[in-house]
């Protein structure tokens, strides 16, 4: 035990030494000006290499700027070099590996599109993988939008459908001596029946099969246009699949076989890297009249969120603070909200929508851009907006909420656990997970869940312009796609960053073709200005100092808890009761 929390603190302190020195070197490598600028060659060869997911947001925009062309990219970073490449006489082609890339339905809708555009300024497109067995059905669906794909010859062409697979685990909690003990509405909202069911509740099933149908059906027809064949055909070699690489040659699916040098080789010209691209080119439009960019990524929680430890959360607080940005801004005349997001906290959630709200009153015109997911909270937030538009595999709706607590009553009882309890007040424990929910205090969470269920619906019966009956239909915890979103009246159109910019063109009367400059909030500060800000606001380096100081003492710590017995895994006994995490996910 002793030699775990030794090493584990040991550790942390190592890190935190190597992490603070080395921001150190960056700040001083960026400040004294030793980063190449060498200018771009006269034919150059755009490369992607798409190393995993692709995230909307910048992983950590904070050290984007010290990063230069290796931080982390985002979409919007994919699409802007795209666009600015189809409008540069000096990149000839595009290569993108794609061996290892995992992308949603609507991701590969976005990047499709703009592969579309740089082919249509009559460049070359041509895509590579070692293997399409990874990744699910996004990569290929992307790679149909090439002139030319290439396949190593060892490799598969996985593209055998669509499975979703929902894990039902109510009798596994039951075995363990926990109770999942949660209320939803309505039917269709059907997150908590993972742990309150032990199989799968025929609308649900019903909910999801028609949103499987609508992203399959999509993905085959758009490879059978691409690709110029048949619906039926694609359907047909679907279901023989996986193929291995000849065969896929053979149903027209893989232009060529061979390995990467050889497919790179099809293009001449100097490979640069989207970042260095970026950097040296710059991004796409960057003058004009400016419209703001605001990205909504992630699970929504209240508050300022974890900062640079954090990490799949959209954070009420900072948001908001974009949102007000771009609302006291005299230069911005448009918002573009782009949201990728499954939900979250209902309170977070409208402190968001009531911030875009502030942003129209103020004369702004806001469209709001749906990426793979704009579900409960995150359809919430963006009723506000002047027009809503998604991609057609877009995760859409699921208009509902749910909320409770997994109770570990009986798995206290079968450890020979007692808890001591005082409580003053009727409900004091009400959200314990200790004890069950009493008859009253289960009537109270319906009454809650009930009153933000009544609130949704009504904001977006508002919202939509839709009736009583029609907001019964659409909602109850639905999840709809893009497609069928916009065919029910929950979205206003199809597309992406793209026709969000000509909505807003639009919408602030500017021509089509209008040079605007696309900014986002919160403004690019100086890089290294950036990160001691948030060393400073989110005490990283207080934090950092205080490891490093339970480092040096390590021995102590694992000797006392040795003591006392306690292991890795374990904590300290105390169990302290919380407020409900009311979500509408």
């Amino acid at each position: 035990m002793r030699r775990f929390i030794v090493g584990f603190f040991a550790t942390i302190g190592i890190f935190s030494a190597a992490l603070l020195a080395g921001l150190i070197v960056a700040g001083l490598w960026w400040t004294d000006g030793f980063q190449s600028e060498e200018p771009l060659p006269q034919r150059i060869v755009l490369e992607l290499d798409f190393g995993g997911p692709i995230d909307e947001a910048p992983l950590l925009p904070e050290l984007a700027g010290l990063l230069d062309d290796d931080a982390p990219l985002s979409m919007i970073d994919y699409v802007d070099a795209l666009d600015r490449a189809a409008a540069d006489d000096r990149v000839v082609g595009l290569f993108a590996d794609i061996s290892n890339l995992s992308l949603g339905i609507a991701q590969a809708q976005e990047l499709r599109a703009a592969v579309f555009r740089f082919r249509s300024a009559g460049k070359t497109a041509i895509a590579f993988a070692d293997s399409f067995e990874s990744g699910g059905n996004g990569p290929y669906y992307l790679a149909s939008a090439f002139d030319r794909i290439w396949l190593q010859p060892s490799g598969l062409l996985g593209l055998t459908g669509l499975q979703m697979e929902f894990p039902f685990a109510a009798g596994l909690l039951a075995r363990a001596g926990l109770r999942a003990e949660f209320e939803q509405r309505y039917e269709y909202k059907g997150a908590a029946s993972a742990a309150t069911e032990q199989r799968m509740p025929a609308a649900v099933r019903e909910n999801m099969t028609r949103v499987a149908e609508s992203l399959f059906g999509q993905v085959v027809s758009g490879i059978a246009t691409a690709r110029r064949l048949g619906g039926g055909s694609v359907q047909a070699v679907v279901d023989r699949g996986p193929l291995l690489a000849r065969e896929a040659v053979v149903n027209g699916l893989i232009d060529s076989l061979g390995y990467r040098e050889q497919a790179r080789a099809m293009l001449e010209g100097n490979s640069i890297r989207i970042g260095a691209y970026l950097a040296g080119a710059g991004r796409p439009h960057g003058e004009g009249t400016r419209i703001a960019l605001v990205h909504l990524d992630g699970a929504i929680v209240r508050g300022e969120g974890g900062g640079l430890t954090s990490r799949g959360d959209a954070a009420s607080g900072p948001i908001v603070a974009a949102l007000d940005a771009v609302r006291e801004d005299p230069d911005a005349k448009a918002l573009i909200l782009r949201v990728s997001s499954p939900g979250g906290s209902y309170v977070a959630s409208d402190t968001i929508r009531h911030a875009i709200e502030r942003v129209r009153e103020s004369g702004r015109p806001v469209i709001v851009s749906f990426a793979d997911v704009a579900a409960s909270g995150g359809y919430f937030a963006a009723l506000a907006a002047d027009h809503i538009i998604a991609h057609p595999g877009t995760l859409t709706g699921s208009i509902g909420t749910l909320g409770g607590k997994v109770s570990a009553a009986q798995l206290l009882r079968d450890w020979d656990v007692n808890i001591g309890r005082i409580s003053i007040g009727e409900n004091a424990g009400m959200f314990s997970p200790t004890e069950p929910f009493t008859n009253s205090q289960r009537e109270r969470l319906r009454r809650m869940l009930d009153a933000v269920y009544a609130d949704f619906t009504g904001r977006v019966a508002a919202a939509r312009r839709l009736s009583a009956d029609e907001i019964d239909a659409l909602a109850r915890g639905r999840v709809w796609t893009g497609e069928d979103a916009r065919r029910v009246g929950l979205v206003d159109a199809v597309g992406g960053y793209a026709e969000a910019l000509q909505l807003a063109r639009n919408a602030i009367g500017l021509a089509p073709d209008a040079p605007v400059e696309r900014v986002r909030y919160p403004e690019d500060e100086d890089a290294w200005e950036r990160l001691m800000d948030l060393v400073r606001d989110r005490g990283l380096l207080t934090s950092l100092q205080a490891l490093a100081g339970l480092a040096s003492h390590a021995h102590i710590i694992g000797e006392g808890l040795d003591a006392i017995g306690i292991r890795p895994n374990g904590t300290d006994g105390r169990i302290q009761t919380r407020a409900p995490a009311f979500v509408i996910q």
